[in-house]
């Protein structure tokens, strides 16, 4: 049964590292952290919400928050890996709107993207040094460089093919502008907001707010809005004893219906069989 894995920072707060890969199985479950694994030599195979990767050496496997994920096999010392608070996404507006776009990519293959794996690669082995030295600032030093990797995963999804959405397409002030929309609906979510009120706030009409709206979070209004409100009722559901139907009320969802699928679409549970897992780790 899949589970979900709660993680203890000790040394570095938000930030957990692992230099010899963990365990060589690992059954299905899921954080509220980022995992980051860079394959130091070949062999090393994963799931990721039921699609399999086999790693080569230099290859990355980029897990993002609450994905299920599985550990299928792993050599002994053939992967080290980072794991990194949600925290670093949500204190961060450019990051919590890119999110979608940023989860799209999950491999790197060293064959087929050999720069923008070096450059991962290099980015870790640089959090690794930070992590264990004992000069000052070193917590801000790792986050930096977190930071610096998510800046080239960003770019990168930005100019990939199959991307229809690109935040460099946007002037300056169109940038600001669906900063201030997204930073709305984080204020106003657990009410009845629509698309029209928000494209009025940042003084743009509905159609063309639409389609920078969709080029700047790599979601349509109603998806992204969606997202944000199945992240805070998680919240609800594991850390307050309200009933399933209260958290979705109070996260904006005027429909159980509408809440339990969009839910399951998001986390790849359901909320009470989230809610569960979450008392029976924690319990």
């Amino acid at each position: 049964m899949n589970q979900e894995e709660t993680l203890r920072y000790s040394t570095v707060q938000d930030i957990i590292l692992v230099p010899q890969g963990g365990p060589p199985r690992y059954p299905a479950h899921w954080h509220n952290a980022a995992e980051f694994i860079l394959a130091l030599r070949d062999g090393s195979r994963y799931q990721i919400q039921g699609r399999s990767y086999a790693l080569e050496e230099g290859d990355l496997l980029l897990i993002w928050p609450r994905e299920l994920h599985e550990t299928l096999a792993v050599p002994d010392g053939a992967v080290f890996f980072i794991q990194f608070s949600d925290r670093l996404f949500e204190s961060n507006l450019d990051l919590a709107a890119a999110l979608s776009r940023l989860a799209a990519l999950r491999y790197v293959s060293r064959r087929e993207e050999p720069l923008l794996a070096e450059q991962l690669a290099s980015l870790m082995k640089a959090v690794k040094d930070s992590y264990y030295d004992d000069e000052p600032f070193r917590e801000t030093r790792c986050k930096l460089l977190l930071y610096q990797m998510l800046l080239l995963i960003g770019a990168h999804t930005g100019k990939a093919k199959n991307c229809h959405c690109s935040v460099k397409d946007l002037s300056a002030e169109n940038r600001i502008r669906m900063r201030a929309a997204c930073a709305y609906i984080e204020a106003h979510y657990t009410e009845d907001i629509r698309q029209e009120t928000v494209a009025e706030a940042v003084s743009l009409s509905i159609c063309y707010f639409s389609r920078l709206f969709q080029k700047y979070t790599g979601r349509s209004f109603p998806q992204y809005l969606s997202r944000v409100r199945v992240q805070a009722a998680a919240r609800l559901i594991g850390q307050t004893g309200l009933s399933v139907t209260e958290c979705a009320g109070q996260s904006g969802f005027q429909s159980i219906t509408t809440f339990n699928k969009r839910f399951l679409e998001e986390m790849g549970l359901s909320p009470r069989a989230y809610r569960k897992l979450y008392q029976r780790i924690t319990g």
